[in-house]
């Protein structure tokens, strides 16, 4: 295929460079313009789903009252999804923007998003050093093709500050520097629960400063914004257990999506133990997938490619198996898939790696509502009940795919260790 006229042509460098180029530009124009047009129309009607609830929880926050008590009063109902149920802090950071009313507080935090994303593509390129010219292009040039991250911003959600921090501590450990990271990841799990799961890799790793750091300033924030929003407690007491629970809903990306899915769609697979067998399910699941992840991180190679692959493969495990996986939230996808892009262009393995990092990005891309599913989400037959199961779980699929590359490359560098050392002590064991 090489030899073909048209397709001889893209194996040029320098003609490959000025495709990936051109490409970026139209991305770059598209988003430009897209943000443009979609800060401008901002509105009362646009802001009705997650930026009412952080208002909410925000104004709660700023007149003393219970952060908590929307999301207590409509749960059990379809309404509780635009109730606040972050932690405290997000509330409280927000709360000097209530005085400016809904819109212009939605403009301002619209604009937080947009350059929390891109300060994290900036920090991305600034972790992975060896992405080549090409490379750092075509990096960028998915980032704004990705659709997560057009979700993200539309729905003025925190998948991109998340991003931001995650990125923020990986860039602070690479550099040692323990206190900064440690800041970082207390920050961002003070946001989003689940990234406390990365306290445990930095053990695994032996960077115990960072994770000392961590667990020290995540306790601190906690117990400085608990008592500083009367009630928050209940974060802990009401919220986390509810909403760990997780649903069914057909844009549930994550295992325990999945899982809820089936019990609903085949509520007497198991007979009376369905429900039973499905929680049993989810979090065998979630200790397989947490447990190898660590275990394959910690296997030896070069330290910081260690740091990079376990994080990125931790990212990649947190979000199979949370309780919930919105499509807005694989705007974190771009670490673990940054970090992959560098290692095969560092490494240059087989191109079974490149193919499949390309599959996985495109599984996590595609929307469901592409796909011949129910429009109105009922099912009416078993056969129908199968497709749904598989046409959402697409996205799973593609999280499964990028995960299992990422520990693949790191048993690659774990290798990469043994095969120096193994040779050096063959021919001593020949001699004696």
């Amino acid at each position: 295929m090489r030899r073909w006229i048209g397709v001889r042509t893209l194996y040029q460098p320098r003609f490959r460079l000025l495709v990936i180029t051109s490409l970026l530009a139209l991305l770059a124009a598209y988003y430009a313009a897209w943000s443009l047009s979609n800060w401008i129309s901002l509105d009362a009607q646009a802001l009705r789903f997650d930026f009412q609830s952080y208002f909410g929880g925000a104004q709660a926050a700023a007149q003393g009252g219970d952060i908590y008590g929307e999301f207590k009063r409509t749960w059990g109902t379809q309404a509780w999804s635009v109730a606040y149920i972050y932690p405290p802090l997000f509330a409280l950071v927000l709360a000097p923007l209530t005085s400016l009313g809904l819109v212009a507080a939605g403009r301002i935090w619209l604009l937080v998003v947009h350059a929390a994303f891109l300060a994290s593509l900036w920090l991305l390129l600034r972790i992975n050093p060896e992405l080549p010219p090409a490379g750092r292009r075509l990096f960028i040039a998915g980032a704004l093709a990705f659709m997560p991250v057009y979700i993200d911003v539309k729905f003025q959600q925190v998948a991109s500050v998340w991003l931001l921090l995650l990125a923020a501590s990986l860039w602070a450990a690479l550099r040692r520097r323990s206190a900064a990271a440690g800041l970082f990841l207390a920050l961002a799990a003070s946001l989003k629960v689940i990234p406390v799961f990365l306290v445990p890799l930095l053990v695994r790793l032996g960077r115990w400063r960072a994770a000392l750091s961590a667990t020290a300033l995540l306790g601190g924030l906690t117990a400085v914004t608990m008592a500083a929003a009367p009630g928050s407690w209940q974060f802990f007491t009401v919220v986390l257990p509810r909403i760990g629970l997780g649903n069914s809903n057909w844009d549930n990306a994550s295992i325990d999506g999945l899982v809820s899915r089936f019990v609903a769609l085949f509520p007497t697979a198991f007979g009376v133990f369905t429900v039973q067998v499905g929680e049993a399910v989810v979090a065998t699941a979630a200790l397989a997938v947490l447990g190898l992840t660590f275990w394959r991180s910690g296997l030896g190679g070069d330290q910081a490619w260690q740091l990079r692959l376990g994080t990125a493969a931790t990212v990649t495990a947190l979000l199979m198996v949370s309780s919930v996986t919105w499509q807005h939230h694989l705007v974190t996808l771009l670490l673990p898939l940054a970090v992959g892009m560098a290692w095969i262009a560092e490494r240059r393995p087989d191109p079974r790696y490149s193919w499949t990092l390309a599959l996985s990005y495109a599984l996590c891309w595609i929307d469901r509502r592409v796909l011949p599913l129910p429009a109105d989400q009922a099912v009416h037959s078993s056969g129908q009940a199968v497709l749904v199961l598989a046409g959402t779980s697409i996205k799973l699929v593609g999280l499964v795919l990028l995960w299992t590359l990422l520990l693949a490359m790191l048993r690659e560098e774990a290798r990469r260790v043994r095969l120096p050392r193994e040779t050096s002590q063959g021919p001593a064991r020949i001699a004696a």
